[in-house]
């Protein structure tokens, strides 16, 4: 199992600075959204870990409120439809923006994602594909209208890219 600093240098295939990608991980353990190491072991870093990860960095958050953003996008679900209103007999498995970048660390070769889209302004994934767009935003959104009154910045990361840093850190261990 990779462990943390294994984790922040193959954040550096995605364009990320690895000051950066250390001080967010610190604080993503430091709030419990990884599972911090114990005194003298190293924290272990697991395929969904490094996708809180790289949502955390992707998203430009500021570090005083970097998990609770992460834990925002990673909530995330497609154009903001709340499934959890629908009867239960009718209602299909809620996919959410964390499930779509955990599949593709898990089995990047199967992917159907060719980019991944991290809006630093409001939450939002956008998960470009070869057939279009899927756009996640939080559950009740207003789909396909600005969440905000600014200019929309967000960090476009290939899925090539998370492709080669989730080979680098977790080979063919899957």
């Amino acid at each position: 199992m990779p462990n943390l600093a294994a984790s922040v240098a193959a954040l550096s295939y995605c364009g990320f600075k690895a000051a950066k990608a250390r001080t967010v991980a610190r604080r993503l353990t430091e709030e419990r959204l990884i599972e911090p190491g114990a005194p003298g072991v190293a924290v272990e870093i697991t395929q969904a870990d490094f996708a809180l990860l790289l949502l955390a960095v992707a998203s430009g958050a500021p570090l005083r409120s970097v998990a609770d953003v992460t834990a925002k996008l990673a909530s995330c679900v497609p154009d903001g439809v709340n499934l959890d209103v629908m009867p239960e007999v009718i209602r299909p498995a809620q996919r959410t923006a964390f499930d779509f970048l955990h599949d593709l660390v898990w089995s990047p070769d199967t992917s159907p994602v060719t980019a991944v889209e991290v809006c630093e302004n409001w939450p939002e994934v956008t998960f470009h594909t070869r057939d279009g767009v899927v756009r996640f935003q939080p559950a009740g959104t207003l789909a396909g209208h600005w969440s905000g009154s600014k200019q929309r910045r967000a960090t476009t990361i290939p899925a090539g890219a998370i492709a080669l840093a989730a080979k680098h850190l977790f080979g063919d261990t899957k």
